[in-house]
């Protein structure tokens, strides 16, 4: 309610215990109205965990534009500490904080990317305040990308996430790059040709495991290479001839299942390993996330094959299995693309095309078979 002196006045005393009137002027300033008909302003600061109750004099003594201003001064006061205590901040201290409470949120892959960016591209922030911080400092940084734009796109976004999460956490009242213009990416479009395919896959197999099987199964089932990388024991049935990614870990947080060829069967092996195919050299228990150093070391021994991704062998797929006839919502549910129903749809159509995409997957191993035997 709004308070008033003549309001206060009136406001009788409870039965039992007391009673807290809020004012609606200032957030959790009232008066507090005992039993005993004593009537006591006060101010509540603080989070639920720490919460202060502050006692700021009784009813008629100190009138209720004096208890107000008491109030402002004890919320003025904190205001201020608190941001004498943000200013101190090093943006290596908030980048810590930001790690132990932001990241738990993000997956594996885009924690490390996170990492990268935060340790390598703006280490030149580290020791300077938060609040000294300047756009131009992040400029100096991000003009220096301009040749790589795929970089600054990524030192862009990454900043721009750390510096609003400070904002909320009341460590800086501004985001410094706050309207940057972030580049566009330029659309990836590369397909490789048959040629091209033919010497990926033939430079692979005679690669070093686990490199070699991962691109391998890239090429015959299109998939994104964090999801082969992380194949787990449990996913693969030899029997169903199938793996199924389970509910939550695949792009769209949905179950795949993709069914596997004799190509990719003999990739896999019948040998189970007791949890990941592809695990970490440096720990068993984590998946393989090692690509960088094996790609270069690939494209060293391929002539003729101009410049590529792992993720061109997904696309790359596709465009095949467009121009072998698969019909296009079949295609899109072997790649598991969110758009291959609308959400309605996806509720009440329950069929998953196991059958139709088998056919697809058999077709496209045919084709293989032929382009490898020329």
């Amino acid at each position: 309610m709004h308070l008033t002196d003549v309001g206060v006045r009136a406001f009788k005393p409870p039965a039992s215990g007391q009673t807290d009137f809020y004012d609606d002027t200032i957030p959790r300033f009232g008066v507090r109205v005992s039993m005993g008909g004593t009537k006591t302003f006060f101010l509540i600061t603080g989070s639920k965990k720490q919460r202060k109750r502050h006692t700021l004099g009784q009813f008629p003594i100190i009138s209720l534009s004096q208890a107000r201003e008491q109030a402002k001064k004890i919320l003025a006061n904190r205001t201020l500490h608190g941001e004498q205590q943000a200013s101190t901040i090093l943006f290596k201290e908030a980048r810590d904080k930001f790690e132990e409470l932001h990241f738990p949120k993000l997956k594996e892959r885009t924690r490390k990317d996170y990492k990268r960016v935060l340790d390598k591209h703006l280490a030149n922030l580290h020791d300077m305040k938060l609040s000294t911080i300047q756009f131009e400092d992040v400029a100096a940084i991000t003009d220096k990308l301009i040749n790589t734009p795929r970089e600054q796109f990524h030192v862009l976004v990454v900043g721009g996430t750390f510096f609003k999460w400070c904002v909320r956490r009341r460590y800086i009242k501004h985001n410094p790059i706050e309207g940057i213009d972030v580049p566009k990416l330029p659309t990836r479009k590369r397909v490789l040709t048959d040629e091209e395919l033919v010497k990926v896959w033939r430079a692979a197999q005679a690669f070093s495991e686990p490199f070699r099987s991962i691109v391998l199964l890239l090429i015959l089932t299109g998939q994104r290479r964090v999801e082969m990388a992380s194949l787990h024991k449990t996913w693969v049935s030899h029997n169903r001839q199938t793996i199924t990614l389970p509910d939550g870990f695949a792009k769209n947080k949905r179950e795949h299942i993709i069914p596997l060829g004799k190509m990719a069967l003999e990739v896999i092996g019948t040998d189970t390993p007791d949890g990941y195919y592809f695990p970490s050299g440096k720990d068993p228990d984590k998946p393989f996330t090692g690509f960088s150093k094996p790609k270069k070391q690939l494209d060293a021994t391929l002539k003729g094959v101009a410049p590529w991704t792992l993720h061109d062998l997904r696309r790359t797929f596709s465009t095949n299995l467009s121009k072998l006839g698969v019909l296009p919502h079949i295609k899109e549910e072997l790649l598991n693309h969110i758009t291959a129903k609308g959400d309605v749809e996806a509720i009440y159509d329950q069929w998953r095309f196991e059958p139709e995409k088998r056919a697809a997957i058999e077709k496209w191993e045919e084709h293989l078979t032929q382009l490898f035997a020329s």
